[in-house]
């Protein structure tokens, strides 16, 4: 069994860049749901997802999470 995390870049108070009417965090949390979807897919993935509705977590918490389920890979999603 591979485990991913994946972590849909910023969210809650931090917005991270905002332009053309879109936030960041925003399309970071639509991009890893997709991700997420295709993945479990597959036989042998377990995924799990850092935020899955606008919330806040410090970059402590997100490793502290991956680290402490032995995850195979972390994936951070970013756009800016």
């Amino acid at each position: 069994m591979i485990t991913v995390v994946i972590n849909p870049g910023h969210g809650g108070t931090d917005p991270g860049a905002i332009g053309n009417g879109l936030r960041e965090k925003e399309v970071t949390l639509w991009i890893s749901l997709a991700i997420a979807n295709e993945l479990r897919k597959y036989e042998g993935v377990n995924v799990l997802q850092t935020r899955i509705t606008d919330t806040t977590f410090s970059l402590q918490q997100i490793t502290d999470f991956a680290n402490h389920i032995k995850a195979n890979l972390l994936l951070s999603i970013h756009i800016n």
